[in-house]
């Protein structure tokens, strides 16, 4: 059999692909080829006792037009439902404790959120040095503007809330690029913010309210998938690519093969670098050093609405490697989304493990609920016996941009077009849900074309 376009991997990159080559190039010969029984990657989502357990993305900004233009033609555009506070409290752990990350600069200068001193460096931003050049770590930034206790703890915290990374080692350049920009631009962030100031946003991306569906996030996989219908086919692992006599892709399964014109690649880099080996050799060096950081997920709930000794509202807590607690952050997703959770219960989320702490995705359940619960305890002043829990494993979570990776997705991506095969997914350029729809919209435009 042979199709048009062949698309490898259906996560939301994938699905989104196919949108996009459908809605914006009327490609309907296509197939989708997803290695699992279920189509959507990592967004994915369980009900359970009434309770909306997320167990990859918890919710996407809605200030990305490709997101909320594929949510529409998914026919989903009356079920995005949006935080009820933009402006909830967000807090970071220092010391042992919550505190409470300032909105304002005044509420910065005023805060607990760093030590005096710290506080009084970060003022001191717009006579930072500049770089002098080359790639340059998060880490290594952020002490050379704001110092390095700002740096270990509001820009730790804020690596470890998106990549689960050790800024130490992720490049700034493709990790955060508006704040290189700012820098490039304006010499400093604090002036890039105030020429900045009206079009909203802040150093690290664009602005925009934290958005989901009425039933969760799966609910847009889901609908791509139902209108994809037996064009999307899962539990279709592809073993091999070759190149076909006729300047077309064959591609091996277990019991079968499948002939396209055009080929895109939606899959983790890992996997990608492997199908290249035969089409695209030259790709497979770059892709091979392209890492991803484990993350494990434990969902606690709770019905009693006092059962810890602080107040439990707001977006929830992240906590900066230098803290030890064991944990990324955990998210109050009962107040970020009130349906996802039953009146009066609390609903949390806690990440674990990470690039500096792989090892806690190879814990057993029991394990890992016992380090949640020991660092909710220290957070929120309390250790209650959770009424339910849910545990889920990603042994590839998110992709992990290392200095030099602007680099490495150039060489990957010219050798695999010079093969005429197109890449998509969070291990080029942004691990969010927006960043993979808007990513596979441009390869879709390039496939087309």
């Amino acid at each position: 059999m042979k199709v048009r376009t062949a698309i490898v991997g259906g996560g939301i990159a994938g699905l989104a692909a196919a949108v996009w080559l459908e809605h914006d190039h009327g490609v309907r010969d296509l197939v989708v080829l997803e290695a699992s029984e279920h189509p959507g990657g990592k967004v994915a989502t369980q009900w359970r006792d009434g309770c909306c357990i997320e167990l990859g993305p918890q919710g996407f900004l809605d200030s990305a037009p490709d997101t909320l233009e594929l949510a529409e033609a998914a026919g989903l555009g009356a079920e995005i439902v949006r935080t009820d506070d933009p402006f909830a409290d967000r807090f970071i752990v220092r010391a042992g404790r919550p505190r409470r990350v300032p909105s304002s600069p005044l509420a910065f200068l005023l805060s607990d959120v760093l030590p005096v001193p710290a506080r009084l460096r970060v003022l001191l931003e717009p006579f930072a040095r500049r770089h002098s050049g080359g790639d340059e770590t998060v880490r290594a930034f952020a002490a050379r503007r704001i110092g390095p206790v700002a740096a270990d703890v509001l820009v730790d915290a804020m690596v470890t809330g998106v990549f689960a990374g050790d800024p130490a080692r992720l490049s700034l350049a493709a990790t955060f690029p508006r704040m290189a920009a700012m820098e490039a631009e304006h010499g400093s962030l604090t002036r890039a913010m105030l020429a900045r100031r009206r079009g909203g946003g802040g150093p690290a991306g664009p602005a925009g309210v934290l958005a989901s569906f009425r039933a969760g996030m799966a609910a847009l996989p889901g609908a791509i998938a139902r209108q994809l219908g037996e064009r999307l086919r899962t539990g279709s692992p592809v073993e091999r690519i070759e190149r076909g006599r006729d300047g077309g892709f064959r591609l091996r399964f277990p019991d079968g093969e499948l002939g396209a014109e055009r080929l895109l690649l939606a899959t983790p880099a890992a996997a990608t670098a492997r199908l290249l080996r035969g089409p695209a050799p030259e790709a497979v060096p770059a892709l091979e050093g392209m890492e991803t950081a484990p993350v494990a997920v434990v969902v606690t709930a709770y019905r009693n609405p006092g059962a810890f000794g602080r107040p439990v509202s707001g977006f929830g807590v992240l906590a900066p490697g230098g803290e030890g607690l064991g944990i990324l952050g955990t998210l109050y997703c009962h107040s970020i989304f009130p349906g996802q959770a039953p009146d009066g219960w609390i609903l949390l989320r806690t990440m674990l493990g990470g690039a500096r702490q792989p090892d806690a995705v190879a814990l057993d359940d029991a394990a890992l609920i016992r380090r949640t619960r020991r660092a909710l305890a220290a957070v929120l002043g309390a250790d209650p016996e959770p009424d339910s829990t849910w545990v889920v494993r990603h042994r590839e979570a998110i992709a992990q941009y290392a200095v030099g990776h602007i680099g490495r997705v150039a060489r990957a991506e010219t050798a695999a077009r010079d093969a005429g095969i197109e890449l998509a997914g969070s291990a080029y350029r942004g691990v969010s849900v927006n960043d993979c729809i808007r990513t596979a919209r441009e390869a879709a435009r390039r496939l087309a074309n």
